[in-house]
């Protein structure tokens, strides 16, 4: 099996989660020692994912959430 970038971003949360099979962490394996961009997308998502997982949930101020849902509701 071989994987595109496309197919690796597609099952990035898969092969993270741990909940893929060997085939499919042999092909992401091959790919990403020679895929500097997904290597990197890898990299940034793990280290998002543990800084989630440390900080847990923030809150945002009121007014920027506000301001979120105001400019999120004039571009439906």
């Amino acid at each position: 099996m071989k994987l595109t970038c496309d197919q690796l971003e597609h099952v990035l949360s898969e092969l993270l989660d741990g909940e893929s099979d060997e085939a499919l962490e042999a092909a992401a394996g091959t790919h990403l020692a020679t895929c500097d961009s997904c290597r990197v997308v890898v990299e940034d998502t793990e280290h998002l994912r543990r800084a989630s997982r440390e900080y847990g949930r923030l809150r945002l101020p009121d007014e920027a959430r506000d301001r979120i849902r105001e400019a999120l509701i004039r571009y439906e």
